[in-house]
């Protein structure tokens, strides 16, 4: 699905976890946006990427316009190269700004989306339009550490290996002997591509998602930190107060 009028992604006055994959191009300067309760300005000719699971919402009246791309898994799933893929990962989600001088034909390979979207809806020309969209933005995207970090295929198989296990599995020696490299290597790799570590990565990813967790109100604080691995409640309160701050319930109380 393609639109190129007001973003419409769901409902946006209330935070809302997302459940497809989407490429929002905003067309106007004016106001901000939350991803996952990260604040962004929301600028015309910068493009954000969305994936399933994260938590977005706009805090205004009049939604801004925006041109959007949204698909679903099986359309994700069929993206054959990687590096692509990796760019909806939750690690980093700052902006794309697209150049000036690509954006008249950035906005022409749109039309092509939105035209096949309103008439044939032909999946592998869809596929392959989306597919060049995202190639375009893989390209201006070179400081961008998600960029960084999707050229080399190592940590392209480690970020995979951590969306995976990062419940169970804290530990470098993990996912280090996964991809066949010893924890120091690993993490010289992450600091030399994207500044960060392994437990870095994994403490994002456990606080990202025990955020959404809390936000949504759908258990306890004792059933998320037992869900997001952690042995005891009170050790799951302590690393989330040393990383926001405040504790699950402050967090769970002001998040409305």
């Amino acid at each position: 699905m393609a639109s190129d009028s007001g973003l419409a992604l769901g409902d946006h006055a209330p935070s809302h976890r997302i459940s497809f994959f989407a490429i929002v191009w905003f067309s106007e300067t004016g106001g901000t946006h939350h991803i996952d309760f990260e604040s962004f300005p929301v600028k015309a000719n910068e493009v954000f990427l969305l994936a399933p699971n994260q938590v977005h919402s706009i805090p205004a009246a009049t939604l801004p316009r925006a041109r959007a791309i949204v698909f679903a898994h099986d359309i994700f799933d069929r993206i054959d190269e990687p590096h692509l893929r990796q760019l909806f990962l939750p690690f980093e989600n700052e902006a794309f700004t697209i150049p000036a001088d690509m954006q008249g034909p950035l906005s022409h390979l749109f039309e092509l989306i939105l035209l096949e979207c309103n008439g044939a809806a032909d999946i592998s020309l869809l596929l392959k339009y989306t597919t060049a969209y995202l190639t375009h933005l893989y390209r201006f995207g070179k400081r961008n550490p998600r960029v960084a970090g999707a050229e080399d295929h190592r940590l392209v198989k480690l970020f995979q290996l951590m969306q995976m296990h990062y419940r169970q599995e804290k530990s470098a020696a993990f996912y280090a002997r996964e991809i066949g490299l010893t924890p120091k290597r690993v993490n010289e790799l992450l600091r030399e591509k994207m500044k960060t570590t392994v437990s870095k990565l994994l403490y994002r990813l456990m606080l990202i998602e025990a955020k959404r967790e809390l936000y949504h109100r759908q258990h306890s604080v004792k059933e998320i930190a037992y869900g997001l691995g952690f042995s005891d409640q009170s050790y799951f309160a302590r690393f989330f107060k040393k990383q926001t701050g405040l504790t699950p319930e402050e967090f769970r109380a002001g998040a409305r």
